[in-house]
C-alpha cells in the first residue's frame, strides 16, 4: 500500500529545547496509527509539523511523496485534516456554517453542494439535529463530533487527531470514540494522539510509543501492549492502563 505520510529525520526545536529528536516513520493508505506516550514526549508537536502548523527545524515530511513545504497550505490542510483538543469551532457560526465555510472558500463548492455534504456528515456523527445551533449551545462531546464532521467535509486523505477526548468530561468520551471507531471501519487513514489506551489497543493497526522526542517502539498493538520490547514502554503502560472503553466494546 502507498505511504500517505512519511517523516524523514524530523527534528523540531523551540529555542534551546529539542522536542523532536530525529523522527522516521510512515503511515500507509487506510491505516489507523495511534501515538501514545507521556506528556511532553512530542506527540502533538509531531502532528502539528505534519500539517505545518509548526515548521520543522530539520528533516522533511512527505504527503503522497511530495514535500509538504511545497504544497499550498489551503490544499495541505484540506487533504491532511486535523481534529483539535479544544475543538477550534467558529463560535459566531452555526454548526452547519462551521461545516460549509471551508468547503466554499477552499474547495470552491457551491453553497448548496457544501450544505448537502455537511448534512450527510453531520448525520453520520449524530449532529444533524443541531445544525442551526451555535457551539456555545453544545456539550464538549457534541462540539468534538462537529469538529470531526467539519474535517471530513473537506474530503481529507488522512485525518490527524490531537488528543480528541482529553478536553471532555468522562461521560462524553465514549460518544467521540464511537465516531472514531466508525471511521476506522470505513477505512479512513488516521493518525491519532491519544491517552485512551484500550481504544489504541483495539482500534489501531499500529501503535507508536514516543518518549523524550523519540520513537521508542512502533509495532502492532498486540506486541506493544502484551510484549513491549522496552522497559520504558512497559512502565508507561503499567501506569496508563485503566480499562477505558475500547473498540471491542464499541462494536
Amino acid at each position: 500500500m502507498e505511504n500517505i505520510i512519511q517523516a524523514e529525520g524530523l527534528r523540531k526545536r523551540f529555542g534551546q529545547q529539542e522536542v523532536l529528536r530525529g523522527i522516521d516513520f510512515s503511515v500507509k493508505q487506510g491505516e489507523a496509527v495511534c501515538l501514545i506516550g507521556p506528556s511532553g514526549s512530542g506527540k502533538s508537536t509531531l502532528l502539528r509539523c505534519i500539517n505545518l502548523l509548526e515548521q520543522p527545524s530539520q528533516g522533511r515530511i512527505l504527503f503522497r511523496g511530495e514535500d509538504v513545504t511545497r504544497i499550498p497550505p489551503a490544499r495541505l490542510h484540506a487533504k491532511v485534516g486535523m481534529v483539535f483538543q479544544q475543538f477550534n469551532l467558529f463560535e459566531n457560526l452555526s454548526v452547519l456554517k462551521n461545516c460549509t465555510a471551508g468547503q466554499v472558500a477552499v474547495l470552491g463548492r457551491s453553497q448548496k453542494e457544501a450544505e448537502g455534504k455537511a448534512h450527510q456528515l453531520l448525520e453520520k456523527v449524530g449532529m444533524l439535529p443541531y445544525r442551526d445551533a451555535r457551539p456555545s449551545q453544545l456539550s464538549g462531546g457534541q462540539k468534538q463530533r462537529v469538529g470531526i464532521a467539519r474535517a471530513l467535509c473537506m474530503d481529507p486523505d488522512v485525518l490527524l487527531f490531537d488528543e480528541p477526548t482529553s478536553a471532555l468530561d468522562p461521560e462524553m468520551v465514549d460518544e467521540v470514540l464511537y465516531v472514531m471507531a466508525d471511521l476506522k471501519k470505513a477505512g479512513l487513514t488516521m493518525l491519532i494522539v491519544t491517552h485512551e489506551m484500550a481504544f489504541a489497543r483495539d482500534a489501531a493497526d499500529r501503535v507508536i510509543f514516543m518518549d523524550e522526542g523519540l520513537i521508542v517502539e512502533d509495532a502492532q498493538p498486540q506486541l506493544i501492549f502484551e510484549q513491549p520490547r522496552h522497559e520504558r514502554t512497559a512502565a508507561f503502560l503499567r501506569r496508563s492502563m485503566r480499562g477505558p472503553l475500547g473498540l471491542k466494546q464499541l462494536t
